[in-house]
């Protein structure tokens, strides 16, 4: 499902005109998507006579929008009242057609029209705000922000037509003297910012009209939300007659004297993948504690010195050594950063065949983010998986800085490095070197704990063993699934008491589902 920025839906829309639908026309399918969810979610045609429901009208086409709706709601029954809430261009042809159709009309700006909003709030069933949409552009004033207020202190249940007003669709910030929806219904496509932001409390629930626009005018956009539909596209297939060799082998290296789970959960996770061999490297002292426990996986002790620190190049010799019988690598869960795990990192890296892909979490980021230009002289395809923090060490910036612009932060990084990156964190976001942006509808604050980053680590090597080759894609669905299967585990045992290795054991829930049901 594309998420686009203003800028690109006014460009489809130019495109909609030129292919031969007027911006009438889509300002006419608008408004009649707008009253058939309005008159849904009050209930039938019948429940719906009589219902009072005032429209909160702006100065574009998100006005008019809302007396075409209000005009088809006010024909189908209801009673319907449009409160102006800025001035609007003379002749309005919405405007006539809706007070053809019994709509009332209400200047909300002149001296007692915050008095008669408040008065008619006391028995409206409804509000639809259709005031700005994606069109917000500067600070709520007055008297705007008195009429949004009013609206607001009255608790009665709002629709935001497009856009809640005040919420900005491509960032997703929000002004405070803004109007939070219960409900928004989003014209033709999902807007950006919302799916960045993974907050619904300003959005509240949203759905997706359809208003009539070609198909094929959203090439230009290289920004989606990944849907259920679109996860099990991308899954690797699974033929019948399919063996060990076919789904590939995955490699893990991590764990260290002091971090024992990160491997075994990242293991875990890799042999729910649906690959075929998984090898675990893991240094002496925690090979000698974690050998067996998952005992699907194929243990390997590398070398290490009395006290438990890597000897660099007998390690890495191992680990190249097994990597050549691996289509995958995974570097990273608990390995630690010390200088001699630093130095195996560096010589894996630099000897490794360049056609290795690679995943890098945890450890191996922070050891790569204090290697002077590691980009340079690391060609393999990889995939980086850092949650915030670590993004910020890669690429020398501020935390606050990632999580105010998390999108051009996840795609300037995979430019700059030329590896797919994963930007972990509420609505986690999959960037690829070309451009194309992918972002996942789950946030879940049950995975901000020990853990989580170690399974989707995991996953995600089993995975890139089965399609060595797409990495952006195995990528984006290693992300959903993980996503997914922390949604079960929530609903299951609730977001405080949720760990991560409960989410491990409903892994295998999507890949049943997704041949189980159609998601489409």
């Amino acid at each position: 499902m594309k998420l686009v920025t203003a800028a690109q839906m006014r460009a489809i829309e130019q495109s909609s005109v030129e292919a031969g639908v007027s911006l009438d026309a889509l300002m006419e399918n608008a408004g009649l998507a707008v009253a058939e969810a309005v008159r849904d979610d009050l209930g039938t045609h019948q429940e719906l006579f009589g219902k009072r429901i005032l429209f909160l009208i702006g100065p574009g086409n998100n006005g008019a929008d809302g007396f075409v709706a209000g005009r088809h709601l006010s024909k189908w029954g209801a009673n319907v009242t449009a409160v102006l809430c800025s001035p609007r261009k003379s002749p309005d042809l919405k405007r006539e057609l809706a007070l053809e159709a019994g709509v009332v009309v209400e200047d909300g700006l002149g001296e007692s029209g915050l008095d008669s909003l408040t008065q008619r709030l006391t028995t409206t069933d409804l509000v639809v705000d259709a005031v700005l949409g994606t069109g917000a552009s500067r600070p709520i004033a007055e008297p705007l922000s008195s009429l949004l207020f009013a609206v607001l202190e009255s608790a009665v249940p709002v629709v935001a037509l497009d856009m809640p007003t005040g919420l900005n669709s491509d960032t997703c910030e929000f002004d405070v003297a803004g109007l939070p929806a219960d409900i928004t219904l989003m014209l033709g496509y999902p807007k950006i910012g919302p799916a960045l932001a993974g907050d619904p409390s300003v959005i509240g629930e949203s759905s997706v009209l359809d208003i009539g626009i070609p198909e094929g005018l959203d090439s230009p956009v290289h920004s989606q939300l990944i849907t259920a539909e679109h996860a099990a596209h991308l899954l690797p297939e699974r033929p019948v007659d399919g063996h060990k060799g076919t789904f590939g082998s995955t490699l893990i290296v991590g764990g260290s004297k002091d971090y024992l789970g990160a491997v075994t959960m990242a293991t875990d996770a890799a042999t729910r993948s649906g690959v075929g061999l998984t090898f675990v490297a893991t240094p002496q002292p925690a090979y000698n504690r974690i050998a067996g426990n998952i005992p699907e996986a194929m243990y390997r002790p590398l070398a290490s010195t009395e006290t438990g620190d890597l000897v660099p190049t007998d390690a890495a010799r191992t680990v190249i050594d097994l990597a050549e019988r691996s289509t995958s690598l995974v570097i990273g869960p608990g390995l630690g950063s010390n200088s001699s795990a630093t130095e195996f990192v560096s010589i894996v890296l630099s000897q490794i065949q360049s056609n290795q892909p690679i995943v890098l979490d945890a450890d191996a980021l922070n050891i790569l983010a204090k290697t002077y230009k590691w980009w340079e002289r690391f060609e393999n395809p990889a995939i980086l998986t850092p949650h915030p923090g670590e993004m910020s060490r890669l690429l020398d910036i501020p935390t606050e800085q990632v999580q105010s612009n998390r999108q051009s932060t996840a795609l300037e990084a995979a430019q700059k490095f030329n590896k797919i990156i994963v930007l972990k964190g509420a609505a986690t976001l999959i960037a690829s070197p070309d451009g194309r942006l992918n972002v996942s509808p789950w946030v879940n604050s049950g995975l901000a704990k020990g853990g989580s980053g170690d399974v989707l680590a995991g996953l995600l090597g089993g995975l890139v063993a089965q399609q060595p080759d797409e990495l952006f894609e195995m990528a984006s669905a290693a992300v959903f699934v993980h996503g997914y299967a922390a949604d079960i585990a929530r609903n299951e045992l609730g977001e405080t008491g949720m760990r991560s290795t409960d989410v491990i054991e409903r892994l295998g829930h999507f890949f049943r589902d997704a041949v189980q049901y159609d998601f489409s």
